[in-house]
This record gives C-alpha cells, structure tokens and sequence, in this order.
C-alpha cells in the first residue's frame, strides 16, 4: 500500500489528542485505519504551554494510530488550531478582467483571491481565505464566475489570521513525531464538515463546537463560512466551577460531571440524591443531585450568552435561519438542547460527526467532529495547495502570497 494513499488528522486539544489515519477505498469512500486517543497534556485553550508534554502526547497517539497499520512515518498530517490568538475578517476585491474576449477564468480568480490577503503584521500569520461569494459587473450571488463574460469581477472573501509562534509550535509538535504538516485547519471548519448538512449551510447556521478549553464558533450563510470566533470557555471550565463548589478533586469531579451532571437542574427529581465519594481522609456523603448540578447551569448558561454576543458581533441581529448547532465534548453534557432552547429559541440540534460510512463507534460521538473534520477536509482540498486555502503552509517560509493584485475595495475587521 502506497503511503500517499494515507490520510492523517491530528486533533490537539485541552483534554485530548486525537489521531486517525485512513485512505481512500477502491470505490472513493473514506476507510479508516488506526485510531490513537490518549490524555492531552501541557496544552491550554489551544496554545502550547509545555512543548515536551505535547510532543509526547502527539508521539503517543500518533501510535497507537499506526499500531494496526504497520506503517512508516505519517506524510501530510492534516492539524486543527484553535485560540483567542485567531481572529478573522472578510474583504473584498476587484479586479478588472484584461481579457479581449471577456471569459473569465480561473487564472483570473486565483488573480483576484491573492489580492484578498490582508496586510498583516510581522507576528500573524495568514490561516484561511475562502472565496464567499462573487459579484460580476455588479450581478452578485454567483458561486462560480468561471467561463462568464465580465469585465468588473469582485469577490468577497473569509479571512481567518493566527499568532504566527503559536502556529508555528503546533507545526514543531508535529515535525518532532517525524511526520510533515499538509494543512492546518481552523477547528470550527474542521467541525463544520463533519457535522452541518448542506440545508444547514445555505440557511445560515451558528456552528459551536464546545471543547475542553475552548468553544469555537463559526456562522455559515449561503453555503459559505461567513465569521468565526474563539471564545476561551469550554467544558473543563464547568468542571473547574463544580470541583469549587464540591470541594473534590478534578479527576473525582469530572467522573461526577459525567455520571450525574446536568446543565438544567429543574429536569432533575427534587427528591434525587448522590453520594459523594471519599477522599484524602473526608468521609463520603450524600448531596442533593439538583444541588450537584446548579454550577453546571450557570456556566453553561453564561456560554450561551458568550455565543448569543459573539453572533452579535458578527453583525446579525438574529440567529440564521437553521438555528445553532452544537458539537465537541461538551454538547454531550445532559439537559443542554433544553437549556439552549430555553434560552435562544429557534432550531437546536446536537450533531454527531458523519460522512465515513463504517465510522468506529469510538468516534461517533460529538467530541470527534473536528477529528474526523479534518480528514474530510483532507479529501475535499487533497489538490489544492494554495494559501487561498491555507494560509498556515506561509508559515513554512513563504510570505510572498500578499501580492496585493487588484484594489482593495473594503475590509470589515471583526
């Protein structure tokens, strides 16, 4: 089996490290392999804070990935990254078509998408620039101007920048295990592939995937990714507020969050109990379960309202027309569809990640929609190698993508 028939992502999170290889089968679908999941560490609401610990948490995954597999070294590792160092905006562009005939081609497009990079400073680096949408002479709402006639072509595009030493550490993590970095991948749009259905994108959707360390979010309209945000709450945070008020320990509390937690108390029975278990000498005893669970509601409460000011921010007044979904660990948490709609209103859904037939069970739960994003996206961009996807691959040398063809027509910062 040839190498580069492989297909390698690479979830780094607070909690976890995910891996998983796979390949193309005979007839196109996605097959997967190996599965390495182990404990993250030295990690922290995506940044790298312990760079030993991560390379080991990487190497180990990375691992138990190949054990089934028997093969070399992975090539073309494709990475999520997420963190309040990454922010994004949208530009827009325009370009005069120079051609005699008028058609526009593709050399044109990539032409104009170039001229979407932003001027950004010596510590950023470009992630992602995605084509939202085109305008011709005018006309606007096209796809794909490709083969048209027009003179006046304008696109409008997502601009997703990062710290440029965070990212370049998250490529490090990844070259210290021997294996090279195909694509880094924005963690929302990593999920968003695993987990929103067509429908969903060309209503408009607010994707929120709640991790370990943080919550990150991105709205779709028209079928393209429209803004995106990092807001620093995530799961764990729930369990750091519950461990507070029991008094335990955070391995004891969040086995506890897991068993008994729930984000809307009011579900639980008045007259429902636990017990807590003992520990460093504190005899167990028994603890009203809504009690138990009154930390958990307030935090989750108050990401909700994190989410609400973030799509506020984005300029919408209202949630899209297909609601909000939600994905990452954290979705699992019992009570939160009820919380959330309570709360906005409107379409709410808990999303699985799909796309592979034969998934492994272990990987059908919310907490693996990014990782198993990743490789779709891998599928989805194998022969695209332009930074117009992924800006992240500057970082390896290049900054001469900003060529600023065309004219700047306008940038809305977010």
């Amino acid at each position: 089996m040839a190498r580069d028939t492989f297909y390698t992502a690479v979830d780094i999170g607070t909690d976890k490290v995910t891996s998983i290889m796979a390949r193309v089968g005979t007839e196109g679908e996605l097959k997967v392999l190996g599965t390495g999941v182990v404990t993250s560490q030295g990690m922290q609401k995506g940044r790298i804070e312990n760079i030993d610990e991560v390379k080991e948490a990487v190497r180990t995954s990375l691992e138990e990935a190949q054990r089934y597999i028997g093969t070399g070294a992975p090539t073309g590792v494709y990475t999520s990254v997420t963190g309040t160092h990454l922010s994004s905006l949208n530009t827009k562009e325009v370009v005069d078509n120079p051609d005699d005939v008028g058609d526009i081609t593709k050399k044109l497009l990539d032409r104009l998408l170039r001229g979407s990079f932003p001027d950004v400073g010596p510590n950023q680096e470009v992630l992602h620039v995605i084509p939202i949408g085109y305008h011709v002479d005018g006309m606007s709402g096209i796809r794909n101007p490709v083969g048209l006639h027009g003179n006046l072509v304008e696109v409008e595009a997502h601009v997703v920048m990062g710290d440029a030493v965070v990212l370049k550490n998250t490529v490090k993590v990844i070259e210290a295990n021997k294996a090279s970095v195909k694509s880094m991948v924005l963690h929302s749009l990593a999920s968003a592939e695993a987990t929103l259905s067509g429908d969903e994108r060309e209503l408009g959707v607010v994707l929120a995937d709640i991790g370990g360390g943080t919550t990150d979010i991105v709205i779709y309209r028209q079928g393209q990714p429209w803004y995106s945000a990092v807001i620093p709450v995530g799961g764990s945070q729930l369990t750091r507020d519950l461990s507070v008020a029991l008094k335990t320990p955070l391995y004891m509390t969040e086995e506890m969050k897991i068993k008994w937690g729930s984000v809307m108390p009011d579900m639980v029975a008045a007259d429902e109990e636990v017990v807590i278990p003992s520990f460093q000498g504190q005899p167990k005893h028994s603890l009203s379960r809504r009690i138990l669970c009154e930390p958990l509601h307030e935090r989750m409460l108050e990401l909700i309202k994190l989410i609400v000011l973030k799509v506020r921010q984005s300029g919408l007044r209202e949630f899209p027309t297909a609601g909000i979904v939600l994905t990452g660990g954290g979705a699992e948490m019992t009570g939160l569809t009820e919380l959330v709609q309570k709360t906005l209103g409107g379409q709410v859904r808990i999303a699985y990640p799909e796309g592979i037939a034969g998934l492994p069970a272990q990987l059908r739960k919310p907490a693996f929609s990014a990782a198993v994003g990743l490789l779709l996206w891998g599928i989805k961009h194998q022969g695209e190698t332009r930074s117009s996807l992924n800006g992240g691959r500057s970082i390896m040398g290049s900054k001469s993508w900003r060529w600023g063809l065309g004219r700047k027509k306008a940038a809305a910062v977010r």
